[in-house]
C-alpha cells in the first residue's frame, strides 16, 4: 500500500512538473500578446465599425499584432533614411527635454545601444572572472580596453567587464579587471548571452549540439 502511494504521489507531481512550463510559457505569451495588441484594438474598432464587419476578441487581437509588425517594419525603413533620422532625432531631443521621462528613455536607449549590434556587437570578448569573490566565478563581457586615467589608478592594464544578472543580461555591473586575472573563454558573444539568460542551462557545448541538430 505505502508503494502505491508513493508511486501515485510520483506520478503526480510529474505531470505537475511535466505541465508547468507548459502553463507558465502559454499564460506569459497571452500577457504579452494581449499587452501588445491591446492600443490598436480601438483603431480596429473604428475601422470595423466603418466598414460595417463584426469581429471576435481574437481577430480583433490578430489584426492589431499584423498592424503593429507592419509598422515597425515601416519605421525600420525610415530609421534608415537620412531624413528619417533626422525626425527620430528630434523626437529623442524632445523626449530627453521632459524631466520625467528624460532619466527612464535615457536609460532604456543606453542598454538597447548596448545589445544592438551594427556591424558588430558593442561587446568584445566573453570572459570568466573571479566575481563576487575568489574561486567563485562569473561570465562578463569585455566592453574595451580600460582607459590609461583608469590604469594608472589601479596600476595595471585592465579591462572593461559588463557582468550581467541572469536571466535579465540587460542590467549588471560594471567591473574594472586587470588583464592577468581574466580568463578569456573561447566561445561567441551570442553563446555568452545565450548561457546568461538561461541561467547556465545551454552552455557553450549544448548550444553546439542545437546547431548541429537543427541542421
Amino acid at each position: 500500500m505505502h508503494r502505491v502511494k508513493g508511486y501515485l504521489r510520483n506520478t503526480f507531481l510529474l505531470g505537475i512538473l511535466t505541465t508547468l512550463p507548459i502553463i507558465i510559457t502559454y499564460f506569459f505569451l497571452s500577457f504579452i500578446f494581449k499587452k501588445v495588441t491591446g492600443f490598436l484594438i480601438p483603431f480596429i474598432d473604428f475601422v470595423a465599425s466603418k466598414l460595417g464587419i463584426t469581429l471576435t476578441v481574437f481577430a480583433k487581437q490578430s489584426l492589431s499584432l499584423i498592424v503593429l509588425i507592419f509598422l515597425l517594419f515601416i519605421i525600420g525603413i525610415i530609421a534608415k533614411n537620412y531624413f528619417g533620422k533626422k525626425i527620430i532625432s528630434f523626437f529623442e531631443y524632445l523626449l530627453v527635454k521632459i524631466p520625467l521621462v528624460r532619466g527612464v528613455y535615457s536609460s532604456i536607449r543606453q542598454v538597447v545601444e548596448t545589445f544592438q549590434v551594427s556591424g558588430g556587437t558593442s561587446f568584445k570578448k566573453v570572459v570568466l572572472l573571479e566575481y563576487p569573490m575568489q574561486k567563485k566565478y562569473s561570465i562578463g563581457f569585455v566592453t574595451k580596453e580600460t582607459s590609461g586615467f583608469l590604469n594608472n589608478k589601479v596600476n595595471n592594464e585592465s579591462y572593461n567587464i559588463f557582468v550581467p544578472t541572469t536571466p535579465n543580461p540587460t542590467s549588471g555591473f560594471i567591473l574594472i579587471v586587470p588583464k592577468c586575472e581574466v580568463i578569456e573563454l573561447d566561445i561567441t558573444i551570442d553563446e555568452g548571452i545565450r548561457f546568461v539568460i538561461s541561467a547556465g542551462l545551454i552552455s557553450p557545448e549544448a548550444a553546439e549540439k542545437l546547431k548541429s541538430g537543427s541542421k
